[in-house]
């Protein structure tokens, strides 16, 4: 599962040779996120290749957020960032949801689960298990 102190100490390796990378980042975070909140938008900033490529502003969504957008590429192979969505939020811990939010928007929330065992609204299986599970589907 990811947390801040993996995605700093991955982000800050890859950055090594611009000092203020990190700074960078940080002012992407709005004053009333949480840590988990934070590392909600990192996945964003991740899934969509850059704060900048968001074009939406993050909202609350209980312990986690969500933003509106008009982002039209949500497909399985070509334009295939469903598919890494998917993928990435087993892999970091985050349950994502993905809905309508009126013509031509869809609603993007996603909340940090800490815990790979447990209640269901606490846990988030491994992109394995997810597999295991549907793959006769």
């Amino acid at each position: 599962m990811m947390t801040l102190e993996k995605f700093y100490s991955e982000f800050s390796e890859a950055h090594k040779d611009e000092p203020t990378a990190t700074e960078w980042l940080n002012k992407y975070r709005e004053e009333w996120m949480s840590d988990d909140q934070w590392l909600c938008a990192l996945f964003l900033n991740r899934l969509f290749k850059g704060f900048h490529h968001i074009h939406a502003p993050f909202r609350e969504f209980g312990r986690g957020i969500c933003i509106n957008t008009r982002h039209s590429y949500f497909a399985t192979f070509d334009y295939d960032t469903l598919t890494k969505a998917v993928i990435m939020a087993h892999n970091w811990g985050i349950r994502l949801e993905v809905g309508g939010s009126g013509p031509g928007m869809i609603k993007i929330s996603i909340t940090r689960r800490k815990v790979r065992e447990g209640g269901m609204s606490l846990r988030h299986p491994t992109i394995q298990e997810a597999v295991e599970k549907y793959k006769d589907y």
